[in-house]
């Protein structure tokens, strides 16, 4: 009598968009830090290049989250990641 919904999920390929989304911004990010960021202090140049370089790696992890057992909570993860600790 009663149906039993089914839970919906989020399609796991999700996570190939915002990677793409997030590869192009540190493709970017990294342009700008190379060609047009200008710091009064040098370090922060150093700063700017190590954090382009996490965000370009984590954007180069997230294409393996489809892949996963959990690819919602790895995309999840480190989407986080990205967006939590790449202006800190």
């Amino acid at each position: 009598m009663w149906k039993k919904q089914r839970k919906q999920e989020m399609d796991p390929r999700i996570w190939h968009k915002i990677d793409g989304l997030s590869g192009v911004a540190a493709l970017r990010l990294g342009t700008y830090g190379a060609h047009g960021f200008k710091p009064k202090n040098p370090s922060y140049k150093e700063v700017w290049h190590t954090a382009s370089l996490y965000h370009l790696v984590h954007s180069a992890a997230l294409l393996a989250a489809p892949m996963t057992t959990h690819p919602n909570i790895c995309g999840g993860l480190l989407t986080t990641g990205i967006l939590a600790f790449f202006g800190t």
